[in-house]
């Protein structure tokens, strides 16, 4: 006994004619008008406290970490940024407080120390200006060195356009971060 073809009692819609109205179907029910996204100032260089959650990849050579981040700016001067490996794991509380970067032990903070430049993360925290990286991550690029930083993707957080994508690039080491949340506190 010869099969039938599960879609033989539908077979009139396979035709020119039928294949037509299905795909008018099928665009008609998935026509969205897509307004653009409203016009906003990008997110300003001076802005105190904030805070951006996402992910890093940092490669050096044939190397690339991955790392999650969160970030969060308390003035000018002073950040923290908790860096967290695949599951959470290996995590790490770098403190910035004006060009100098500090990590997390316990209660106490030492000066971080990364004399070995073994992975891609470690060569990054030795080259990487510490005053100069929450700039960057706001979407504002160097004003001279050997670094550049491209905003690839903009993304709408009210009241602001902030960065989504972020490439930084220079002495050797490429950073791609993607930033899935900012937060501001408080609200202008």
């Amino acid at each position: 006994m010869a099969m039938q073809s599960p879609l033989a009692p539908h077979s009139h819609l396979l035709s020119r004619p039928g294949l037509a109205f299905i795909i008018m179907l099928a665009s008609a029910c998935t026509t969205v008008d897509r307004e653009k996204a409203p016009e906003a100032p990008i997110v300003p260089v001076d802005l105190e406290a904030w805070e951006a959650r996402g992910k890093a990849a940092v490669t050096m050579g044939s190397e690339t970490e991955t790392v999650r981040f969160v970030w969060q700016r308390t003035n000018e001067e002073t950040e923290t940024i908790t860096l967290s490996g695949p599951l959470s794991m290996n995590r790490q509380i770098i403190e910035r407080r004006g060009t100098a970067l500090y990590q997390a032990d316990g209660s106490a903070l030492r000066p971080l120390v990364t004399t070995s430049e073994s992975s891609a993360l470690s060569a990054a925290l030795n080259r990487l200006p510490p005053e100069s990286l929450g700039t960057w991550l706001l979407g504002y690029g160097p004003t001279g060195g050997d670094w550049t930083v491209e905003v690839d993707e903009w993304q709408f957080t009210p009241p602001w356009r902030t960065p989504a994508r972020v490439t930084i690039q220079g002495s050797g080491i490429d950073i791609r971060v993607m930033i899935s949340q900012w937060g501001f506190n408080p609200l202008p």
